[in-house]
């Protein structure tokens, strides 16, 4: 059996890049609140944790995508 590529991202390859959209945006964010001083430290905070949330997600979903490659053979 061989696997062949489609044009087409998988569905795993299209949440990661979501994901990654959504922490560059955080990353942004932060960047904009930390210039303009001390105001947003709360939402500098829970930026944060944003950031650490879905570095967990996209490397589960790494995981996942080396996990279903392996079962394909390819």
């Amino acid at each position: 059996m061989t696997t062949s590529r489609v044009g087409n991202k998988c569905k795993t390859c299209e949440k990661i890049e979501t994901k990654l959209r959504r922490r560059a945006a955080e990353a942004d964010r932060i960047g904009r609140w930390q210039q303009e001083g001390a105001r947003f430290s709360a939402s500098i905070d829970k930026a944060y944790d944003n950031i650490r949330a879905l570095d967990a997600e996209i490397r589960d979903l790494h995981a996942e995508r080396q996990k279903r490659a392996v079962a394909f053979g390819s």
